[in-house]
């Protein structure tokens, strides 16, 4: 499974403060709740620990009858999955988690059912979306199991405002890459060797997709895809076009787009690039108010304009299903979630909230990358329910065409549909 998040693994410490904070779980019977007495295990980020702290502990300040001991883990959320299924039993009470693995967690055990009366406040103050994420469908019922905490997991595009002067400039990618070309200099989109970013020309055409069945247990069961359709081959032949235009360098990453913005004797090799928020400071240092940043452009498919479409991926609070005080967790998980904890987010560490009230305050409008998120996520699909099978064939899917170029060889209709008859087959299951 492709996680986008950069943030470390797991490191289960923090020393512990009287009744607030402690350094990993005690899963003995005094764990469970007695005359208000309760324990909890929260899990989250490094960068998120005194966050978390400072809203458990006012969590502690508005529900004074009780008496609280929160442990604390850090734990990045990209492992998060992997590490509580470990041992889901001794696992936290409330963690953060991507919404791409809320199937693998609820088919663990590691989630418990968001219900009731919670439930009803979580899906109206939240957008669709966000919703939509923590959701799943169980036996052809759509059934909550996690919490929206943020919203802003996405490809968007981050550009150099002295090449690029005017808004129409960055619709089509086909005017960009003609303005970078002119002005000697590159457009970066990773498309080879990561499926993540390749997803967004497919993406672009709403025809094309995945279907992935489960069982009641949320089990793999059957995956169908229909990539290598007449409209798929259109896509091969637009991307094609586009990585023979050599002001594309589709073989990137974070480090390479870093240095091609790094000013050397007085110019910089970047006119734009498609990455996430997790560049935003690195690339505000490199350009300062040079910086742009705007939702992903469109491309020409099969003769027509289609609008770059890629994953959504949204941040979670999810309820083990295993914790021994399961009620109080849902309270503290719909507390961490609310309105004023994702106002502290955004503020914070300034992630986009998946709040409908906060996302139009003109604080979070105006916040240049928050706003480029929310204008591109309108085209975008939910990171949940990816097949299993999809990440690694995605990747290599352009590298043929990439190594014909390079070595000035011809790459016909039939190979780019060779192509994609041998992705759907490692992807079909």
């Amino acid at each position: 499974m492709k996680l986008k998040y950069r943030l470390p693994a797991l490191c289960l410490l923090v020393v512990a403060i009287i009744n607030l904070t402690g350094c990993r779980r005690n899963n003995s019977n005094d764990n469970n709740s007695t005359n208000g007495n309760y324990t909890l295990t929260v899990w989250g980020a490094e960068e998120d620990q005194a966050m978390l702290k400072e809203m458990c502990e006012a969590y502690a300040k508005a529900n004074s009858q009780n008496k609280y001991t929160f442990y604390f883990g850090v734990q990045g959320e990209g492992e998060a999955a992997d590490k509580i299924l470990n041992d889901v039993q001794s696992g936290p009470d409330v963690y953060s988690f991507p919404s791409d693995q809320i199937n693998k967690l609820y088919a663990g055990g590691a989630l418990a059912r968001v219900g009731g009366d919670i439930e009803a406040d979580i899906k109206a103050i939240n957008t669709s979306e966000s919703v939509n994420a923590a959701s799943l469908e169980i036996d052809g019922e759509t059934q909550m199991y996690a919490y929206p905490s943020t919203g802003d997991n996405c490809l968007f595009l981050y550009y150099d405002k002295s090449v690029y002067k005017n808004p129409e400039d960055l619709q089509s990618l086909d005017t960009m890459l003609s303005i970078a070309n002119k002005a000697g200099k590159k457009v970066h989109f990773r498309l080879n060797d990561d499926g993540w970013y390749l997803s967004t020309f497919f993406f672009a055409e709403p025809d094309l997709k995945y279907d992935v069945t489960y069982n009641n247990k949320m089990v793999e069961q059957k995956v169908d895809i229909n990539f290598n359709n007449t409209t798929g081959l259109n896509v091969m032949r637009a991307l094609k076009s586009y990585l023979w235009n050599d002001a594309l360098v589709a073989q990137t990453d974070d480090s390479k787009i870093i240095a091609a913005f790094t000013e050397k004797n007085g110019k910089r090799e970047a006119a734009a690039a498609v990455s996430g928020t997790w560049n935003a400071a690195t690339l505000k240092k490199l350009l300062g108010d040079n910086l742009g940043v705007n939702k992903l452009p469109s491309v020409k498919i099969g003769g027509n304009d289609r609008q770059l479409s890629g994953y959504m991926g949204y941040k979670l609070i999810g309820v083990n299903g295993y914790s021994k005080n399961k009620g109080e967790a849902h309270k503290l998980a719909k507390w961490l979630t609310n309105e004023e904890n994702q106002l502290k987010r955004f503020e914070t560490r300034g992630f986009a909230p998946t709040n409908s009230k906060l996302t139009q305050l003109s604080s979070v409008q105006s916040n240049e990358v928050i706003s480029a998120v929310l204008d591109q996520a309108q085209y975008n699909r939910a990171q949940k329910s990816v097949p299993s099978t999809y990440w690694t064939p995605m990747g290599s899917l352009i590298t043929p065409i990439i190594s014909a170029k390079a070595n000035g060889t011809q790459v016909t209709d039939s190979m780019l549909q060779n192509y994609l008859d041998a992705l759907c087959k490692q992807i079909k299951k």
